[in-house]
């Protein structure tokens, strides 16, 4: 077996020169396929050495792949992978060079021992790099010993074929890297040949136009076609600056689908010029945001909603940023605080400036504790003028921190409430002008009742002088008449005494004290003892409680409740019953006075406490229509509230809410006790 000889049969100096030539015009000559690329160099190699074989195996690490082959014999097919051991490619890659070998017997020493074994009986072989990394071989071969013997420009030949072999699997690697990150990327990539208006289109620009590569080759004049009418002007002048100026390229335009609709893109470019600055070709990419345009457009018609809302309800809307003291003023902030500046200055000092100077204290030190977590920025001022006036304005904020509790930002709400200040004041002088003037009737009430009472007491006493003296004179017409008068006299008494009491309830001082509940219905019930008697009725205090609040209105509002009891009652006794509980919140004790009198129709319930009301005539049921307002006064000077529920022919049932002793009640209801004694005190 021999090596590196030459024999009649290779092509001499001048043919391995013109292989390596013809080699690479192959490799550079415009040729983007590098698969077809690939098997023209192995052609024109397997033509220079005269072998049935030429092949491209990938070595694995047990196994070696056959990738490209041109084989005349039809032993091999691409695909096979034979196993690595034993074979002249791992000799190659345990060797590091390249193997030349043909067994021609009789030549010599064998200088590969050891692989008489190792078919086929002609090898060359060099490595195939990729990327400085090692590939796989280029195997030249034949099975059979033909007299081949190989030289050192055959070396130079297989070597150069090898290089070049692995510069277009570099490339394929390239390529399919680059075309695995198109398809899997949303942005589509074009490229456009400015010299011949050739245009490739990625396989995504093809998905954002709905066109089928198979039927549409993309022209330069689907620049201008595919885009939306509105858009096509300012799409065109963008490429004409970026070729003439090299204004760089990046628009938001439409193109139009296949289907018909319209896609928002956000396209890129830039172009490459010669040295004399014409423009060769231009790439670029478009990428889909329609869905972002579809947000910024919801988005903008929630600002418009905003703003219209806000300016319809009067509320100015701002916003500070506290690191760079930026802040920003809606229109119609501007608009209540500043109508007379087109361009105000939009600071924290000019806000605090505006401020008065008797509210400006008090609103800044608000706003800096909110700053300091203390509580929440809300605060009413007056927003001075120019001109001297100022408005009233209500404004409300909310800070945001950082993780280091450090203020951020700011936004709040700021609204005129000029004509709110202005209608609180008139409101509070109506208030201040009708209570002196209520205070002023009330006493004139006093005055002329008291004034009242001497000629009434004539009346009545010489109408009684009269009644005894000169009854036995006196027709049945002048009886009438005296007994009328001396009636008269007697109902307007008690009108007065009545109008008395309830000026009393209304602007006496209220001496507030413990008052038991049993003992103030006892202490009543003994004023109606004749009453009760004749009636044989019955008052009955369900439990004890202290109340507190003032003695004499409070019997005022029982002698009352239970006089009504007394006088509207039905053909059974009476039996009127005084309970109280604690609300549910346990502020307030929730007295109940209940009887079982004639009642009334639920719709009259609010109409009773109305001064002078009464649901039945005088001569069937004598009073002055004043004592259920008398009640409803005293109740409310205790800060508390009446109301009655009552059904005609079933009773009624007066309720009561008076807020709690600020101390416990001296004793729990009496039939919890445990004293043994009666639970119910009775009269």
């Amino acid at each position: 077996m021999v090596a590196d000889t030459k024999i009649g049969g290779t092509a001499g100096n001048a043919q391995a020169y013109r292989t390596v030539l013809d080699l690479v015009h192959l490799s550079s000559v415009g040729n983007a396929d590098h698969e077809r690329a690939i098997l023209q160099i192995l052609d024109r190699v397997k033509t220079h050495f005269k072998l049935p074989r030429v092949a491209v195996c990938q070595i694995a690490p047990d196994r070696y792949s056959v990738e490209y082959l041109l084989d005349d014999t039809g032993r091999y097919s691409v695909g096979d992978a034979p196993e690595l051991a034993g074979s002249w490619c791992q000799q190659l890659v345990e060797r590091d060079q390249t193997i030349m070998a043909s067994r021609v017997a009789g030549n010599g020493p064998d200088p590969y021992p050891g692989l008489a074994a190792c078919s086929p009986q002609v090898y060359a072989g060099a490595r195939i790099l990729v990327d400085g990394r090692l590939h796989g071989t280029l195997n030249v071969t034949a099975d059979e010993a033909v007299g081949t013997h190989f030289n050192d420009d055959d070396r130079n030949v297989l070597e150069t074929a090898a290089a070049l072999v692995g510069h277009h699997v570099s490339l394929l690697r390239a390529d399919s890297r680059f075309d695995l990150a198109v398809r899997g990327s949303s942005v589509g990539l074009w490229e456009w040949n400015l010299e011949d208006d050739a245009v490739y289109w990625s396989p995504r620009c093809y998905e954002l136009t709905g066109l089928d590569p198979a039927e549409h080759t993309p022209l330069v004049s689907d620049f201008t076609e595919l885009q939306h009418p509105d858009d096509r002007e300012a799409q065109a002048e963008a490429i004409r600056q970026h070729l003439k100026h090299g204004t760089p390229y990046q628009i938001e335009h439409r193109i139009r689908h296949r289907d018909g609709h319209y896609v928002w893109v956000h396209s890129r470019g830039q172009a490459v010029w010669n040295r004399a600055g014409v423009p060769q070709r231009m790439a670029g990419s478009i990428e889909d945001i329609t869905e972002r345009k579809r947000v910024e457009e919801a988005w903008h018609r929630s600002e418009e909603r905003h703003e219209l809302a806000v300016r319809g309800t009067g509320v100015g809307v701002w916003d500070w940023d506290v690191r760079s003291g930026v802040v920003y003023w809606s229109e119609q902030l501007k608009r209540i605080l500043a109508p007379d500046m087109p361009e105000p200055e939009l600071s924290i000092e000019a806000f605090a400036a505006r401020i008065h100077d008797e509210d400006r204290e008090r609103v800044l030190g608000a706003l800096q504790r909110h700053l300091a977590h203390d509580g929440e920025y809300r605060a009413e001022y007056r927003s001075c003028r120019p001109d001297g006036s100022f408005i009233w304005v209500h404004t409300r904020g909310q800070a945001v921190w950082d993780e280091n509790g450090e203020p951020v930002r700011m936004a709040g709400s700021c609204h005129d409430i000029t004509e709110r200040k202005e209608s609180e004041v008139r409101m509070a002088q109506q208030a201040e002008e009708l209570l002196r003037t209520n205070r002023e009737l009330e006493q004139y009430a006093s005055i002329a009742s008291h004034d009242l009472q001497e000629p009434l007491r004539k009346i009545n006493s010489f109408g009684e002088l009269l009644v005894r003296d000169y009854t036995d004179r006196l027709d049945e017409r002048g009886r009438l008449l005296v007994d009328r008068m001396v009636d008269g006299a007697q109902r307007l008494r008690q009108l007065i005494q009545d109008l008395l009491s309830y000026s009393r309830s209304s602007n006496d001082d209220m001496k507030i004290a413990e008052v038991g509940l049993a003992d103030l219905v006892a202490r009543v019930s003994s004023d109606f003892e004749l009453a009760i008697a004749e009636t044989d009725a019955t008052i009955t205090c369900e439990n004890d409680v202290v109340l507190r609040g003032d003695e004499l209105l409070l019997r005022q509002l029982f002698h009352n409740l239970l006089g009504n009891s007394l006088k509207y009652r039905g053909d059974t006794p009476p039996h009127v019953r005084i309970a109280a509980t604690r609300t549910d919140d346990g502020a307030h004790w929730h007295l109940m006075v209940r009887d079982n009198g004639i009642g009334f129709a639920s719709r009259y319930a609010e109409r009773v406490f109305d001064m002078f009301k009464r649901l039945h005539p005088r001569d069937a049921y004598p009073g002055t229509g004043i004592g259920l307002a008398l009640c409803q006064r005293v109740v409310e000077r205790h800060g508390g509230r009446i109301w009655v529920e009552s059904e005609p022919g079933a009773g009624s049932c007066f309720h009561i809410e008076l807020p709690v002793l600020p101390v416990e009640a001296h004793a729990a209801t009496l039939s919890g006790s445990g004293t043994g004694s009666d639970p119910q005190t009775r009269v």
